[in-house]
């Protein structure tokens, strides 16, 4: 997976540019050690706050270190708030249906239902399927820049 492997070199590099290793940003994000070594052996990625974590504390975009893009202007990103609230306000302005986000992409609608009223959140996957779907950044559709 492209996404998997960009973020495991693009995470290894905003490690490297502070001298973190595992075990202090494990501690840094709120997580266990052996994660961040999951991460970066490439054999998953993070949760949905762990991700957000990661990307807060380095305060980079979220499209940036999954490799989504590779460059992005100066920014000021917004701090992530409720993702179901936000989900619901870009669904409205890309006129997109959950309806539509279940049978296009194939997600169940407990999921879809639950992510809108913040009962669970997406996958980082999903979080990709979603801003490709409705033609969006990820960090526009976690509220990070408007």
């Amino acid at each position: 997976m492209v996404v998997l492997s960009k973020f495991v070199e693009n995470l290894s590099s905003f490690m490297s540019e502070q001298n973190l290793n595992a075990p202090a940003l494990a501690k840094i994000i709120k997580t266990d050690r052996s994660n961040i070594t999951r991460y970066l052996q490439g054999k998953r990625l993070p949760s949905f706050q762990v991700f957000i974590n990661i990307i807060e504390y380095f305060n980079v975009s979220a499209d940036i270190i999954l490799g989504l893009i590779d460059y992005t202007p100066e920014t000021t990103f917004l701090p992530v708030s409720s993702f179901g609230k936000r989900f619901r306000e870009v669904m409205e302005e890309t006129k997109t249906t959950q309806y539509r986000i279940e049978h296009d992409l194939n997600i169940s609608g407990s999921s879809v239902y639950k992510w809108l009223f913040n009962q669970s959140f997406p996958s980082v996957e999903n979080l990709v399927k979603l801003s490709e779907y409705m033609e969006i950044s990820v960090d526009y559709l976690l509220g990070r820049i408007r």
